[in-house]
């Protein structure tokens, strides 16, 4: 790789596509492509960089298949990346909030008390605090990653669970993963009407 080519690299593509690796390894470019919303060429470009400057690691594996892996070192470079555009924090946050408070205010307005909050990742903590604000009582919390924690004194349960322990209304409180775990709820037989998502966290509807 070039100087030019790596001097060319947009540091806000880069930080998605090592925050997309670290979710976890990724089998396909043409999917990474798909979640940034990039061209393949792009795509494999930046992934070529990444791989040449250690920040992730190509395992092989049958078929001529591989699979892409987050390193420390891209782990390192992730958190630089992450602190460099922290500084439009002070312009996300609030938008992210609004989002969450008007959906609990169509909560109130329904007369809803308790709410499941679904997907704990960054977004989950705002809207926590929408709910608080609109009086609203977090009775449940349930993702599909790492159910074995806790998240504000509440313990973190399995989608399925949730569903045995009796389905509430559900707010979904993650920006990443807010389609995959809507539709994962849907599958397992809750219903759309008893769950809100901001319109700008699904692709599709």
């Amino acid at each position: 790789m070039n100087k030019s080519t790596a001097a060319s690299l947009d540091d806000y593509t880069l930080f998605r596509l090592l925050c997309e690796l670290e979710q976890g390894p990724v089998s396909s470019q043409r999917d990474l492509a798909r979640r940034l919303d990039s061209a393949l060429g792009l795509v494999n470009n930046y992934l070529k960089t990444a791989v040449a400057k250690g920040w992730v690691r190509i395992k092989e594996r049958s078929g001529n298949r591989c699979t892409y892996h987050l390193t420390s070192r891209g782990c390192a470079e992730l958190r630089r990346l992450a602190l460099l555009h922290s500084r439009y924090l002070d312009r996300m946050i609030p938008l992210l909030l609004q989002e969450y408070r008007q959906l609990c205010r169509q909560f109130r307005d329904e007369g809803v008390e308790r709410v499941a909050l679904c997907g704990i990742d960054g977004c989950a903590e705002l809207a926590w605090l929408a709910l608080h604000e609109a009086g609203i009582e977090v009775a449940l919390v349930m993702d599909t990653d790492d159910t074995e924690g806790t998240f504000m004194g509440h313990e973190v349960v399995s989608l399925a669970r949730a569903m045995l322990s009796g389905m509430y209304k559900v707010l979904i409180s993650s920006r990443n993963r807010a389609e995959v775990l809507y539709h994962a709820l849907l599958d397992l037989g809750a219903d759309p009407m008893s769950i809100k998502v901001p319109v700008v966290f699904l692709e599709e509807r």
